[in-house]
């Protein structure tokens, strides 16, 4: 091949690396190398204060299990009703992103898996504001979400009543 043939294959092949590139950033999904850039530290221990109502529905309809979850940063405050308390408090004193709301469902690429009909919603307070967030098992970002969020959602239904 000559030289003036092989600058049009590489001048391609550069474009073509540059869209995957520019894909996988833009995918939104839940991996690694999508994940949010930390824009700020977390709330230091103490400080950020929790009171949700955590209403899980293993059969996707009918409320199975209902907790209550107050902290004070990673310290469980009483009277809180969650059978993992001292977990989820830790988990959201260290990742308290996990009660943003999941991306649109068109701005992630997601495995089509199903995990079951179980449904989780969050819903209260976090340092005085409210918050509220709904987890499925309906496909792979969502098992994943559950997954991320297991001390809070306590376990992962089977779909039975519990």
């Amino acid at each position: 091949m000559g030289h003036a043939q092989r600058f049009p294959a590489l001048a391609v092949l550069c474009v073509g690396l540059l869209f995957l590139a520019g894909c996988a950033n833009a995918s939104g999904g839940s991996g690694p190398s999508s994940a949010p850039a930390a824009t700020s530290p977390a709330p230091s221990p103490g400080k950020q204060t929790v009171d949700l109502s955590i209403s899980i529905r293993a059969n996707g309809q009918d409320e199975s299990s209902k907790y209550t979850l107050r902290c004070a940063g990673a310290t469980v405050l009483e009277p809180s009703g969650h059978p993992r308390a001292a977990e989820a408090c830790a988990l959201l004193a260290r990742s308290p992103q996990i009660m943003e709301p999941a991306p649109a469902p068109e701005n992630q690429m997601c495995t089509e898996q199903y995990g079951g009909p179980a449904t989780a919603t969050v819903s209260g307070t976090i340092d005085g504001k409210a918050a509220s967030r709904n987890f499925d098992l309906t496909n792979g970002c969502g098992i994943s979400a559950w997954n991320d969020a297991l001390p809070l959602l306590v376990d992962q239904p089977t779909g039975n009543l519990q």
